[in-house]
């Protein structure tokens, strides 16, 4: 039996169906291919590009460590965004004569930068490789044979700035001490007889007791917390109790890296001087 006219319409269109579906599937496949050699090609010619230009080398990473006050301990500092577990990222402590010490380390360092905003920095250096009064006493003071005292001048000593250099092999930077000192606070604090320091010029802090915490009762009754000889620093600029260490470290290659060390000093409930250490990454 002949198909009829309705199922040979129905026949054609199956086979065009089929042969529309082989068309489309080899222009597809045609377009994966194209798309492959164009992929092929790009992956040659980027290895090409990577052969040729150098790779970039990681940015050099540095450890600055504070010590906190003359006897305390050594902290390292971070920036709260580089946090380690043996980095700390503040550092306070008591000082009544407010100052800052600190170490770098590093490797290829060929030169290392100190800027102080307020104050004033120098160095005591035990590798005597710089400038002769960071490692030689006799450089900035010397001795009164009619007082029978040492005199110092600090002028010679103390600078806004200072700038350490290194030769090729240079390996002990962290031998190399900085240190940062509130001397203009100090001055302040010394005029008219040292009337600005407790004990000196007028009577001790009065202190409320009723407003002091356990453990700062248990100091005072130790004699732990007694404010003689440190500065009072009610009246002193507030914009002057703080200041920015700003250092810049370039090494052998020419890469700079730039930090910031921002200090403040306080009076503490006892009336001490306080000394706030925090590290900045600048860049």
């Amino acid at each position: 039996m002949a198909p009829d006219e309705e199922q040979k319409a129905r026949m054609k269109q199956h086979i065009w169906e089929r042969l529309n579906r082989r068309s489309m599937k080899g222009r597809v496949t045609g377009r994966r291919l194209r798309r492959a050699a164009g992929f092929a090609v790009g992956l040659v010619l980027a290895v090409v590009v990577m052969v040729n230009l150098p790779f970039e080398k990681a940015a050099p990473a540095y450890a600055i460590s504070v010590k906190a006050g003359e006897d305390g301990p050594v902290f390292k500092l971070a920036d709260r965004e580089g946090k380690r577990d043996e980095h700390v990222t503040t550092v306070s402590y008591v000082d009544s004569r407010p100052g800052l010490e600190f170490y770098i380390e590093g490797e290829n360092i060929a030169s290392i930068h100190i800027k102080a905003k307020n104050e004033y920095v120098y160095a005591v250096d035990w590798t005597k490789t710089q400038h002769e009064k960071y490692w030689n006493v006799e450089y900035y003071q010397h001795f009164d044979e009619e007082t029978q005292t040492s005199v110092a001048d600090f002028n010679l000593l103390y600078d806004k700035e200072m700038t350490m250099t290194f030769d090729e092999d240079f390996r002990d930077y962290d031998q190399i001490w900085y240190r940062w000192t509130a001397w203009n606070m100090y001055e302040w604090a010394a005029e008219d007889n040292f009337s600005r320091f407790y004990g000196f010029g007028y009577d001790p802090i009065d202190i409320d007791v009723d407003s002091l915490t356990e453990e700062e009762k248990r100091e005072l009754a130790a004699e732990n917390g007694s404010s003689i000889g440190h500065m009072n620093l009610e009246d002193y600029p507030d914009h002057l109790k703080e200041d920015t260490i700003t250092i810049t470290i370039t090494d052998r290659q020419g890469h700079v890296t730039t930090k910031a060390i921002q200090v403040r000093v306080d009076n503490n409930r006892l009336g001490q001087t306080v000394v706030t250490a925090r590290l900045k990454n600048v860049s």
